[in-house]
C-alpha cells in the first residue's frame, strides 16, 4: 500500500469490487464525500510544545467524531446480479495520514468491507468476518493522505445483515512526514536503529515490541510479554498513562523497523492487528496488560507477525544494565542502552526503577510503556515517565520504569496485578525466559514453532533475490515439508511439498511475483517455521 504495500492490516486480501474491469464508474457518479470541517491546528501544535517537554504519550493527530453509517452517508448501488455494493468517500483536508474507528461493525458471510485512496494507489482490506469482535468495535492502522474511499461489498442472500457504523477519523497533522517525501517521525537524531549493531543480541527481543495507537490519536510502545504456561495468550505490557477506555480500537503495529541500520529511503513495511481487552492495571507501577482479541489465528498472533513472546523476571533487585527498545516520538523501531546499575526509587508516587543514565540514546513522548530488558534479556519494566532527551545534560539522562516485581502482585486483585494472568496456576515463578514458541490453538498439541525444533538448520539464499530461492534443510528425519509464499495481506501465492525431504538444497521460484516482502512458511505435519525473504528486480 502506498504506491506498494507499507502497514499491512491483518484481513483476507483480494480486490476491491470497483477495482474490476467490467465496472462502470457511471454507476457512483453521485458517490457522496463528507468533508470532515476544520480544527484549530494552531492551539492543538501549542498544546504539544508543553507535552513535548515531558515523558507523556504521543498525540499525533485530532479525532474527529462522526456517525456516517450504511444508512445516512454514502451511496447504495444494486449490481446486475443483486449483490449491492456500498461506497462512502470521506475527506479530511490536508491530513498527512487517516485512521477510522467503527463502534458497530460487523461482516456477515460473505460481506467484505475494503478502504483504499481515491487514486486507487494504496488498499487495505478485504475485512470480512473474521476481523468481527464481540463487541462490535473495529479500527484501522494509519492510512497516507486526506481522502480514503469506504466500499462495502454485500451478496444478495446477506442483504442488509452487514453493520458499518463509523464514530471517529482521526486526521493526522504530525509524526508521518514520510509520507510527503520528507523524513520518518520525529525522533531525536541520537536515537539508534534496532538494526544497528548494538541490537544484533536483541533480535529475539525486537519481535516482542510493539507501536500502540490509542484513543485514535495516541501513540505508545509495548511487548508482547510470556506467561507460565507459556500458552501464547497475546498479552501485551505497556504503561497505564497511555490510555484507559477504548480498547476494542486500539492497533497494534508489528515490525516496523529499520531492515538495515541506517534509515531506508522509504517507509518500512509492518503488520498490525486491532482490538484487546484490559487484563490488570496499577496505578502504583503505571502499569496496564492487555490481551489482543482481533485477527488472531488458533487465539494467538499469526505466524507471519514472526512474535515473540518477552520473558521477564519479577526479582526486586536492580539490574547491571538495561536495554530499552521502543517507538520513541511515533518513529520506526530504536533500541536504547544504559551500562549501569537501576536504582530503586518512588516516581511521582509510583516504585520504578530509575536508570543510572542512558549510555546510547535515550526515550521520548510515544516510549511511553515500552519494556525495559535486564542483562538476561528480561522485561523488568515498562516506562512512566523522565527527563531523558537527545541533547539534554548528563545529569538528564535517565528515566523511570514502573517495577515488574511490584506490579505481580499489584493491589492484590486480578485487575491490579500481573500475577493472575502470567502464573494463572500459581507454581510462584519468579523469572521467565522469552520464545517464540507459538501455541497453534489452546485446545490442540498442534504446535508454530521456533526453526531449530523442524530442522536443525533452515537457511535461505540469495536473500533478497530476483524471485528464486535456495533453502537449505538439515532435518532429523525424512517427511514432508510443505513450503507455503504468504504476502504482506495474508495470502497464500505459491505452495508446493518437499516429498520425503532429508537434509539437503530445496528450491522455489517466485520470479512472477511482484518486487517487495513476502514470508516463507516451511511446516511439517506438527510445526510451522517462517522467514522473512525480499524479491528485487
Amino acid at each position: 500500500m502506498f504506491g506498494s504495500i507499507v502497514h499491512a492490516q491483518y484481513s483476507q486480501g483480494g480486490q476491491p469490487y470497483r477495482f474490476e474491469n467490467n465496472f462502470s464508474e457511471s454507476l457512483i457518479q453521485n458517490l457522496k464525500e463528507e468533508i470532515l470541517p476544520t480544527f484549530n491546528l494552531d492551539s492543538m501544535q501549542a498544546e504539544d510544545a508543553v507535552n513535548d517537554q515531558n515523558k507523556t504519550p504521543y498525540r499525533f493527530g485530532y479525532n474527529h467524531l462522526v456517525n456516517f453509517n450504511l444508512n445516512n452517508s454514502g451511496l447504495w448501488i444494486t449490481l446486475p446480479n443483486g449483490d449491492r455494493l456500498w461506497q462512502l468517500r470521506i475527506k479530511s483536508p490536508n491530513a498527512l495520514s487517516l485512521n477510522l474507528a467503527f463502534d458497530d461493525f460487523f461482516m456477515p458471510e460473505g460481506g467484505k468491507l475494503f478502504i483504499y485512496s481515491a487514486d486507487k494507489s494504496f488498499v487495505i482490506g478485504a475485512f470480512t468476518k473474521v476481523n468481527n469482535q464481540d463487541d462490535k468495535a473495529f479500527a484501522t492502522d494509519l492510512l497516507q493522505g486526506d481522502a480514503v474511499i469506504l466500499e462495502y461489498y454485500e451478496p444478495a442472500e446477506v442483504s442488509n445483515k452487514g453493520r458499518i457504523k463509523l464514530f471517529r477519523v482521526t486526521h493526522g497533522y504530525r509524526g508521518m512526514k514520510d509520507y510527503i517525501g520528507k523524513s520518518f517521525a520525529e525522533a531525536g537524531s541520537c536515537q539508534t536503529n534496532i538494526n544497528c549493531p548494538l541490537g544484533a543480541n536483541w533480535q529475539n527481543e525486537k519481535n516482542s515490541v510493539v507501536f500502540l495507537i490509542t484513543a485514535g490519536n495516541i501513540v505508545c510502545s509495548g511487548a508482547l510479554v510470556n506467561d507460565v504456561p507459556q500458552d501464547s495468550k497475546p498479552y501485551i505490557l505497556t504503561a497505564n498513562h497511555c490510555s484507559s477506555t477504548g480498547y476494542s480500537t486500539w492497533v497494534f503495529r508489528f515490525k516496523w523497523e529499520a531492515p538495515l541500520c541506517t534509515n531506508p529511503a522509504t517507509n518500512p513495511t509492518s503488520l498490525s492487528l486491532t482490538g484487546c481487552v484490559k487484563r490488570a492495571a496499577n496505578l502504583g507501577t503505571d502499569m496496564s496488560l492487555v490481551e489482543i482479541t482481533g485477527g488472531l489465528i488458533g487465539q494467538t498472533i499469526p505466524a507471519n507477525y514472526n512474535p515473540y513472546f518477552a520473558g521477564w523476571s519479577r526479582i526486586n533487585t536492580p539490574a547491571d544494565s538495561v536495554v530499552c527498545i521502543h517507538h520513541p516520538m511515533g518513529d520506526i523501531k530504536k533500541i536504547s542502552q544504559a551500562l549501569n546499575a537501576t536504582q530503586s526509587v518512588i516516581y511521582a508516587g509510583a516504585n520504578c526503577w530509575k536508570i543510572g543514565q542512558w549510555t546510547t540514546g535515550c526515550t521520548e513522548r510515544g516510549s511511553s510503556g515500552s519494556a525495559l530488558f535486564d542483562q538476561n534479556h528480561r522485561i523488568v519494566g515498562q516506562l512512566y515517565g523522565g527527563p531523558s532527551a537527545c541533547g539534554v545534560s548528563a545529569d538528564s539522562l535517565y528515566d523511570n520504569y514502573g517495577k515488574f516485581a511490584t506490579s505481580w502482585l499489584g493491589g492484590g486483585t486480578d485487575s491490579t496485578q500481573l500475577k493472575h494472568w502470567l502464573d494463572p496456576e500459581n507454581t510462584g515463578t519468579t523469572t521467565l525466559n522469552g520464545t517464540n514458541i507459538r501455541t497453534y490453538n489452546a485446545d490442540s498439541n498442534t504446535r508454530i514453532t521456533t526453526e531449530t525444533e523442524i530442522v536443525s538448520s533452515f537457511t535461505i539464499y540469495p536473500n533478497p533475490s530476483n524471485g528464486e530461492f535456495n533453502i537449505d534443510i538439515k532435518i532429523s528425519k525424512p517427511q514432508n515439508v510443505t513450503a507455503k509464499i504468504i504476502d504482506l495481506i495474508g495470502q497464500t501465492i505459491y505452495t508446493t511439498i518437499f516429498t520425503n525431504a532429508t537434509t539437503g538444497t530445496y528450491n522455489i521460484d517466485i520470479g512472477s511475483e511482484s518486487t517487495g516482502i513476502y514470508f516463507l512458511e516451511l511446516s511439517t505435519p506438527t510445526t510451522k517455521s517462517v522467514k522473512k525473504i525480499s524479491v528485487l528486480r
